[in-house]
């Protein structure tokens, strides 16, 4: 078995075997071309034809893996295993993050059994661009790291570190939601829109008081239907009270990590 950087020849035949990865399909197929043109795009070959994939993210100090697919007929082999190995060895040092549906018990089991742990659990929720009037507003001056309640935040499905440097940057995009009540700051959310996913508008953390989260949520449901996209991700630390009538809640992700030595 090979493990090489990925071709554009190879593509065809990953997104075939992606094809029926999840219920609703898969999305290498949307991230494919970035991921290639960015570097860090693997496959794995057995007797010549690829057989699996994955990509690692460089951002900061740290490194995300994504995107770890294997032909159904080859799973159960040990690949998923020699690609974590090659990811590691690609990495060297540093902070290595990864996100698991709750419910994939054999992508959880391999990467705990390299010594992954779980970070945080993680709630998607989904809602609906609608009209609506809101109190929140977009940050104007620094807000304190603290308000977020956790230590990453998640930016089209990647958890990014979260730190006063991270959340200043945010505030000049502006990114970042609030809910100021009685003077202060009660409640905090991230703004996201991925290029690879332009019709889903995304929350990619949100934290406060119930009233502050809804009054957000609102913010985020009328933006959505201004800038005519057609649905909403909702990401919140699962220990987030995040209750309102019109979220769905949907899967339970696991956001899992490993200090790999010295930092990068």
């Amino acid at each position: 078995m090979e493990i090489r950087n990925a071709k554009e020849q190879d593509k065809g035949t990953v997104l075939e075997f992606c094809k029926e990865t999840f219920s609703w399909g898969d999305y290498i197929a949307d991230v494919w071309d970035r991921w290639k043109s960015a570097g860090g795009l693997y496959v794995i070959e057995h007797d010549g034809a690829v057989v699996g994939m994955y990509h690692i993210g460089f951002f900061a100090k740290e490194a995300w893996l994504e995107g770890m697919r294997v032909h159904p007929k080859y799973r159960k082999k040990g690949l998923g295993t020699k690609m974590m190995t090659h990811a590691e060895s690609v990495i060297g040092s540093g902070t290595v993050r990864l996100v698991i549906e709750s419910q994939n018990t054999p992508s959880i089991q391999l990467v705990r059994s390299v010594g992954y742990c779980i970070e945080e659990e993680w709630r998607l929720y989904l809602a609906a661009p609608e009209k609506k009037s809101s109190r929140a507003t977009v940050a104007a001056a620094l807000v304190s790291l603290g308000l977020f309640g956790s230590s990453t935040y998640a930016d089209s499905w990647r958890w990014l570190p979260l730190d006063d440097a991270e959340v200043q940057k945010l505030v000049r995009q502006g990114r970042v939601l609030v809910l100021n009540e009685d003077g202060r700051t009660s409640s905090v959310g991230i703004l996201n829109q991925s290029n690879d996913f332009p019709q889903t508008m995304q929350l990619g953390l949100v934290n406060g008081t119930r009233e502050g989260m809804v009054e957000i949520l609102g913010y985020v449901q009328n933006k959505a239907h201004e800038t005519g996209c057609e649905k909403i991700q909702v990401f919140a630390p699962e220990k987030t009270l995040l209750d309102a009538g019109f979220l769905e809640k949907r899967s339970l992700f696991y956001l899992m990590k490993k200090e790999l030595g010295k930092n990068l």
